[in-house]
């Protein structure tokens, strides 16, 4: 849809003017897509830096050892502690764990102090509930 000019011909003006901004506007977003993409690359790179230096910054500064050997040393660590007392530490489940007798404990004694728990974790249940309740 070219104008026609006073001896018919097309206005080549009009047109090359269209044609220059198409062509200004297309070297536009070619440039965004290429300082996009080396942005996305940069922030990818920028991320995965900082990932991997912060797993070396974890492991050189001791909190390695401090959190996660020292966590699985925990319960054998313990119980060489508990065993002078005839102690042991069950661990249950993966947070929770109990504290039980070596066969040296009589079993009159276990079963009171099994029995105590239980009341004291019902009361503690119980406060809590209410507790709740009051919220």
């Amino acid at each position: 849809m070219s104008a026609l000019n006073k001896d018919g011909q097309h206005a080549r003006t009009n047109n090359q003017a269209t044609y220059r901004d198409l062509v200004i506007f297309e070297e536009r977003l070619r440039g965004n897509m290429t300082r996009l993409v080396f942005m996305f690359h940069l922030i990818n790179t920028v991320a995965l830096l900082a990932v991997a230096g912060g797993l070396v910054f974890f492991y050189r500064s001791g909190m390695y050892s401090e959190k996660i050997v020292y966590a699985q040393k925990f319960v054998p660590h313990c119980n060489n502690a508990l065993q002078a007392f005839n102690l042991e530490f069950n661990r249950q489940g993966k947070s929770s764990g109990g504290l039980s007798f070596l066969s040296k404990i009589p079993k009159q004694f276990q079963e009171g102090f099994e029995s105590y728990r239980k009341q004291y974790h019902q009361r503690k249940k119980a406060r809590q509930a209410k507790l709740k309740k009051s919220l």
